[in-house]
């Protein structure tokens, strides 16, 4: 599944919060985009932002603790 299709039950509002979200988030923890962390915290964030979070900052934070990424971090 690609990370476009978590975007088809998201209003505008709501495609423009995950991505720049999810991106963000991958670029920090280093994590590709299309890898399967990547796609988790894309989903993640779909199901999120569809039961009401609107704080990039939260959404983030809940990628994070949902992700536990820290053992998955690849160095510089």
């Amino acid at each position: 599944m690609t990370y476009l299709q978590y975007f088809l039950t998201l209003d505008d509002d709501g495609i423009e919060l995950v991505t720049n979200v999810v991106q963000d988030w991958c670029k920090v923890h280093h994590v590709p985009l299309e890898c399967e962390l990547g796609l988790e915290a894309m989903r993640f964030a779909v199901g999120r932002t569809l039961a009401g979070e609107k704080s990039p900052v939260a959404l983030s934070e809940a990628i994070t603790a949902h992700i536990h990424v820290e053992s998955f971090r690849h160095p510089n």
